[in-house]
């Protein structure tokens, strides 16, 4: 009676170890172990079968041993069955998982990739836009410098106009501080000019300073100085 007994709690106790590793399985691989449902449900039924059928028929205390021998050789072909097909499923999972964990790392990789290449992209592009931004303003700066060259040049030759007259009608004194002014203008567009032209300023100064001293000596000459620098600028004019 005992070893019946015995055999019974055997039997019980693997078809509970069973029920409790099936019943087990982590619940955060339901989400991609959706295909094995079916299956799972299937096992749940048979298990739950299995149950009813120990609790409808149990042994009684006078069985023979015939009987006994059948009726666990019955239940433990069922459980073998339903330990195998929990292996498969357990499987099916493992492989669905390792599927699922490849394709989410190649699709990390790819998600990766795809951002440096579009952060390379991004980069070239602004590289790109600084150095045009950087050439225009290397461009508009020459083209102000350019500008304000041209409109000291422009103030320069009105004060030569304005010398000539006064050294015509023999105001010395005024178109001497026409030509004091005309030196200023030298000094201030030399802050302007290229280094080409600050040369040909410091030429233009020295024609000036000999047409300062020429206006008290030698009128004529000092009034062909002055000529020549109209000419000389109107030339470095037209070549800006």
């Amino acid at each position: 009676m005992k070893t019946r007994v015995g055999i019974i709690f055997l039997i019980v106790l693997i078809i509970a170890m069973a029920g409790i590793g099936y019943f087990g399985l982590p619940i955060l691989i339901e989400k991609e172990t959706s295909g094995l449902r079916s299956d799972i449900q299937d096992l749940k039924q048979r298990l739950q079968k299995i149950e009813e059928e120990s609790k409808a028929a149990p042994l009684e205390p006078e069985a023979d041993v015939q009987k006994v021998i059948k009726t666990v050789n019955a239940i433990y072909h069922k459980v073998n069955s339903l330990e195998d097909s929990f292996k498969k499923g357990m499987s099916e999972t493992n492989e669905a998982i390792k599927r699922q964990g490849k394709a989410t790392e190649e699709a990390f990789k790819k998600q990766a990739e795809t951002i440096e290449k579009q952060k390379t992209i991004m980069e070239e592009a602004l590289k790109k836009q600084a150095e045009a931004i950087d050439k225009v303003n290397k461009e508009t700066q020459t083209k102000i410098q350019g500008i304000m060259f041209d409109a000291a040049m422009a103030n320069i030759r009105g004060h030569l106009l304005k010398a000539r007259g006064d050294l015509l009608y023999k105001n010395i004194g005024t178109a001497k501080n026409e030509v004091d002014l005309i030196s200023e203008g030298f000094e201030k567009a030399k802050t302007t000019a290229t280094d080409e032209n600050k040369k040909v300023i410091e030429e233009l100064q020295g024609i000036l300073k000999k047409l300062k001293t020429e206006a008290d000596t030698d009128l004529p000459a000092a009034i062909n100085r002055i000529d020549l620098l109209w000419h000389e600028m109107g030339k470095l004019l037209k070549k800006g």
